[in-house]
């Protein structure tokens, strides 16, 4: 079963990343909205919402530079799609001091972090194929910050939450990982539910601050073994996460992502 819902997920994510052709080129620096232009890959829209700018169809090989794409300083909507980035020194994609920036189907591999967010809100990741990144996603000092279908391997630590506020991690895959996911630095209003933990040495680690269910659905914790009574897919016993919190529903099975 977990290798049958891996292989979606796998098969979903490469099929998004692998479509259409991609333009070749360095790294793109946006430090301010006025630097949303073409020469800065932006492909179409007004940077307003419900027309938000469109940086897409990019394969960055960034050969050591410290990022592939980094959005400092703006407020105006924008969404990374559809992009591949290799080997950024500090982080593929880097969200800092910025708002309304929508990630979503992209390919980040073999960078110091995948995708790191700071200082920052109204961020939505979705789609993110994120492999041999030491980290490989890190939420600081941010609000609202939504990850969703992400698929992380081989990382140190898979999602990171530190001193962040109002956000989720659901419907993703974290697999061979030394940490799964881990929250600390006063965090709070942490939701993280349905996900998969495959093969984690540590699959979570929290200092407090974090909803490990949503309330009917938990997380699939690969090794955690209780009974299933009535086999509804969820086990009947609590996942214990860390002290004074704990995965009320654990699954029985990884969620069909």
């Amino acid at each position: 079963m977990r290798k049958v819902v891996l292989l979606g997920v796998l098969v979903a994510l490469v099929a998004g990343t692998a479509s259409g052709e991609r333009v070749r080129r360095g790294p793109i620096l946006i430090q301010s909205d006025r630097d949303f232009t073409a020469e800065n890959g932006v492909v179409s829209g007004w940077g307003i919402l419900g027309d938000p700018f469109v940086i897409s169809a990019v394969k960055i090989d960034v050969g050591g530079d410290d990022y592939g794409i980094l959005i400092s300083g703006t407020i105006r909507p924008v969404v990374i799609r559809d992009v591949v980035v290799l080997g950024a020194r500090v982080a593929g994609i880097k969200v800092q001091s910025a708002r309304n920036v929508t990630i979503e189907n992209v390919w980040v591999q073999g960078c110091g972090i995948g995708i790191s967010v700071f200082l920052s809100t109204k961020v939505i990741v979705d789609q993110a194929r994120i492999e041999e990144c030491p980290d490989g996603v890190r939420v600081a000092f941010s609000s609202g910050v939504d990850l969703s279908r992400l698929w992380v391997s081989r990382s140190k630590v898979g999602v990171w939450f530190g001193g962040t506020m109002g956000s989720l991690l659901v419907g993703s895959v974290i697999e061979g990982c030394e940490i799964g996911v881990q929250v600390e630095l006063r965090s709070e209003g942490i939701v993280v539910s349905q996900n998969a933990f495959l093969g984690c040495r540590i699959p979570a680690r929290t200092e407090g601050g974090a909803a490990w269910d949503n309330g009917v659905r938990g997380n699939y914790w690969q090794g955690f073994i209780a009974p299933d009574k009535d086999r509804d897919g969820i086990l009947d016993r609590p996942y214990v996460v860390g002290p004074g919190e704990e995965d009320r529903f654990p699954l029985a099975s990884p969620p069909a992502l």
